[in-house]
């Protein structure tokens, strides 16, 4: 492969800091992924092992990303290196989980709570949380729901930025903070930025952990450094004063997140606050046509503070009179009728990819809105009269989805809502048009009242009994709801939208599990109602393997590192894009904007407004179509186009008159592959072995199992044990006398009702007395505990998990171990599968191929061990890539079992699981 000079230097640079300026489009994975095989090339001065470098990616799919390209160019260049596993790939956040929960045995059994259900969990402890205890600046105390939302930012804010302490003095929030922190510990929760913090204090005043932080950490890489924020850069800075070098990546034209507190001001004076730094320019653009990157280079060169460089073409794609269209629309329903004509136009269109030209498919456009929320709708109308598959990414908009809407009127029936019979829910199910036979419909409905009836039953007792998703998952099997027989081959759609609602359940009953069963039900009404939609913020996290050929529509927040041949952006009007300050209640009714230094940044400028508007058109490959309409109303606030329109109508590659595709070269419509990077953990392949149709159900549509509330013994077992073995390996040895303090420490079971709660802790006493009994004589031949493995299989395909234990027996053998609890009981196969994963994993960790592996089944005290099998290996692998082929192809078929299909939490929504359950 040639590089550019810039390229060039950037992988072989041997000084301190490295500073690297990557452009939109500029390649900058591969130069980061050959910048560490360049640090790890034997025979440098200072070459370093896997384990010494750290990179940091702003999402879990960008990690997956550059893992994988770092570990095919390494084995391109230097073979097969042991311990690959130990190179950390990944986020700030995981990286600061996974040092807490190595460090700190109390956080083993800490949960993270996601930012839906962190404001259910200040609602539902609106005192204890701090929420009603504090005040806003005029000294009016706060309110349940009304403020959630702005209480929450505020703690972030306070916790992630930096403060000015006198500017705070009186702040009731300070001590609003101070109790939400101790009920997250009460609770055994993290939030976001409870791990951050906690991770900065325990790298700034732990001399051990510094220890080994200065002791295995030599090189960081940070990726969009430009979205850092002042926590996350302590944290960087820390492994910096701990002797670590920095290389940094990012393009300051790309910051876009500053609304989330990330500060600009890091990577434009990086290089003043870090020593010894070289500063090197990434420039050419080789995603995108000649057309796209002059339109947008001219664009955001008019911001003023940026760092000096300019983007340039290098002709990656055709450019064509007609690629590029800005257009006025006298209606937001002409628009979005001209969009989904324009999509079927250029559907079978040729367009180049990897030197080899295919047809345009539909998952190959993307609709990107500066608010989903507010411009989506006309879009989504217009495409379902064209009869074009799309899905809107994330939360955003999900109840404009006819069969999510059905499913919210399910549980307003439930909850009793007035003028909500079984007529009425009928006929909200019927005008999903799911393909329902009107008999299977109606039993689901008598089922659903049965349900409702069960609620007023005065001996209500155990919690699990009145699960949400338990009535949810029940109803879809009851009404026929199956993903074949949905017409017009929407299916894929349907359980994408209804998969995204059995998570909005999980978020909710994480929260509210223990509820009274007919207060929870009222609540959950309430919260669909009246919360749901705004409480899942627009650009939302999004199951990155769900993948069907639909047209994306998103916010371009959530289209940031992505690209698609064509991009359309519409809504461009004025107050909408660049937005307009919102007024009303917000968090600075809340916090003293002298308080927060750089404050400004939270509320954003022109400049960041022309930042997320330069990614916007970035985005696209080839065809990018800009345009606007007036909406009606609302005091003519938008009624006028962007203040950007004429910027763009400027460039002489942007046309005005709509183009005709008539005469492009066409072919059939194929989707790319849109699954370039597989990365299975080992439950993954626990479903997927078990049940591939399994797999796609839970995986990617994201249908949740129902709580169980036992959940959370079999790990809380595993955390214990963590604890022992991490103390034996340095020589601490753990008695019977502890069990009641470990026990104390690492049980965590939260939806248990207080009779079962007893019975696990009973339980778990035994099981740890019984082995710290049985096994106190190999307590110093554990080579490794809670180790992290990593598979790569080639071709994008990786493993990663962790195997609970590696002990070597009196030969000089080495077993791999396997804990398992009762909860963690499989079948045969799938374990004896699982295990021979483990001895690769242990095998590209450490060179070594391990001898033996074992189950211990920790209630009976067993232990089953199994010598390693090269041909059971060989099979393994064969089956690993068949799941990452099904997975990239979508072939998931159903692969039924009387007794399988029996246990599984999914055989309602699976024609062939209900038929083998039947036989079983």
């Amino acid at each position: 492969m040639k590089f550019t000079p810039s390229q060039e230097s950037a992988i072989k640079h041997e000084g301190h800091n490295l500073q690297l300026i990557a452009c939109a489009g500029s390649g900058k994975t591969e130069v980061v992924a050959r910048r560490v095989v360049h640090l790890l090339t034997l025979g440098r001065p200072d070459s370093l092992l896997p384990r010494n470098i750290i990179a940091f990616t702003f999402t879990d799919k960008a990690a997956a990303e550059l893992k994988e390209r770092i570990v095919k160019r390494t084995r391109q260049a230097l073979g097969d290196i042991p311990g690959m596993a130990e190179m950390f790939v990944g986020t700030i956040h995981a990286f600061c989980l996974e040092l807490l929960k190595s460090e700190s045995p109390k956080h083993l059994k800490f949960e993270v709570l996601n930012e839906v259900q962190q404001g259910l969990f200040v609602d539902r402890n609106s005192s204890k949380s701090g929420l009603t205890t504090s005040t806003d600046l005029n000294g009016i105390a706060l309110k349940r729901y009304r403020d959630t939302g702005h209480f929450v930012t505020a703690l972030s804010i306070l916790r992630e930025a930096e403060r000015d302490a006198a500017a705070l003095s009186g702040c009731s929030l300070l001590n609003g903070l101070d109790a939400y922190q101790s009920l997250l510990d009460d609770k055994s929760y993290f939030d976001y930025s409870s791990i951050l913090e906690e991770a900065v204090t325990l790298i700034t005043t732990d001399k051990g952990v510094r220890t080994r932080i200065a002791d295995r950490v030599k090189y960081v890489i940070v990726d969009e450094y430009q979205d850092v924020n002042p926590i996350q850069e302590a944290i960087v800075w820390s492994l910096h004063d701990l002797g670590a070098r920095i290389c940094v990546v990012g393009d300051d034209d790309q910051t876009i997140y500053q609304w989330r507190g990330s500060d600009v001001g890091n990577i434009l004076t990086f290089d003043q606050r870090y020593p010894e730094v070289e500063q090197i320019s990434l420039e050419e653009n080789f995603r995108s046509s000649d057309g796209v990157v002059e339109t947008a280079r001219v664009f955001i060169e008019q911001n003023r503070a940026r760092l000096a460089k300019a983007m340039k073409p290098t002709g990656a794609q055709p450019s064509e009179s007609g690629d590029i269209v800005a257009l006025s629309f006298g209606t937001p329903e002409a628009e979005a009728r001209h969009i989904a004509e324009t999509i079927q136009v250029l559907r079978g269109v040729a367009f180049k990819e990897d030197e080899v030209d295919r047809g345009l498919s539909w998952s190959d456009m993307a609709i990107l809105l500066r608010s989903v929320k507010a411009n989506a709708e006309p879009i989504t109308q217009a495409l379902q009269a064209a009869g074009i598959p799309f899905v809107v990414t994330g939360m955003t908009n999900l109840f404009g989805t006819a069969e999510a809407e059905a499913a919210r009127q399910l549980f307003y029936f439930i909850a009793d809502r007035p003028g909500l019979d079984a007529a009425a829910l009928k006929a909200a199910w019927e005008a999903a048009r799911l393909g329902l036979d009107p008999g299977a419909l109606d039993r689901a409905i008598a089922g659903a009242a049965a349900a409702k009836a069960a609620l007023t039953d005065p001996d209500q007792k155990r919690w699990g009994q009145y699960s949400i998703q338990r009535v949810f998952l029940a109803f879809l099997e009851q009404a026929g709801v199956r993903e074949e027989l949905v017409p017009d081959g929407r299916g894929e759609v349907v359980f994408y939208n209804l998969g995204k609602f059995s998570q909005v359940i999980s978020d909710y009953e994480t929260i509210h599990f223990q509820s009274k069963p007919s207060e929870k039900y009222a609540s959950f009404a309430d919260f669909l109602q009246h919360r749901a939609e705004n409480a899942y913020p627009e650009g939302w996290q999004d199951n990155q393997y769900a993948n069907p050929d639909a047209v994306r529509i998103m916010t371009i927040h959530q289209a940031k590192g992505m690209q698609w041949p064509v991009v359309f952006v519409p809504a461009l009007l004025r107050n909408r894009f660049p937005a307009a300050r919102i007024g009303g209640r917000g968090v600075w009714h809340l916090l003293p904007r002298a308080g927060i230094l750089g404050q400004a940044r939270f509320e954003g400028t022109i400049e960041d407004e022309r930042r997320l508007f330069y990614v916007a058109m970035t985005r696209s490959q080839r065809y990018l179509h800009l345009t606007w309409a007036p909406i009606a109303g609302k005091n003519n606030r938008y009624a006028a186009a962007s203040e950007f329109w004429n910027d763009i109508l400027a460039s002489k590659y942007v046309k005005r008159r709509a183009p005709d595709y008539s005469t492009r070269k066409r072919l059939p419509p194929s989707p790319r592959a849109g699954v370039a990077n597989v990365v299975f953990s080992f439950s993954d392949l626990k479903y997927f072995f078990e049940c591939p149709y399994q797999f796609k159900l839970r995986i990617l549509y994201g249908f949740n199992a129902p709580l169980h509330e036992a959940l959370g013994y079999g790990k809380s077992l595993h955390d214990a044990l963590a604890e022992v073995h991490a103390r034996a390996l340095r020589g601490d040895v753990s008695d019977a006398s502890e069990v009641p303090r470990l026990v104390k420490t690492h049980l965590h079971a939260p939806y248990a009702y207080p009779a079962l709660r007893q019975q696990l802790e009973a339980a778990a006493e035994r099981v740890l007395r019984d082995y710290l009994t049985d096994n106190a004589a190999d307590f110093d031949k554990i080579e490794f505990s809670e180790k992290q493995i990593e598979v790569s299989l080639g071709d994008g395909v990786s493993i990663v998990g962790r195997v609970d234990l590696v002990r070597r027996i009196d030969t000089g053998e080495t077993t791999i171990v396997d804990l398992k609890s009762s909860e963690r009981a499989q079948a045969e196969d799938v374990t004896e599968a699982q295990l021979h994963v483990y001895a690769l994993g242990y095998q590209e960790l450490t060179g070594r191929r391990p001898d033996y592996v074992e189950i211990y089944e920790l209630d009976e005290r067993k232990r089953k061990p199994r010598s390693v099998d090269d041909d059971f290996i060989a099979e393994v692998k064969t089956k690993v890539r068949h799941a990452a082929e099904a997975l990239r192809t979508g072939v998931l078929p159903t692969v039924p079992a009387p007794k399988k299909c029996g246990s599984c939490d999914y055989r309602g929504m699976c024609t062939a699981g209900r038929a083998a359950a039947r036989t079983k």
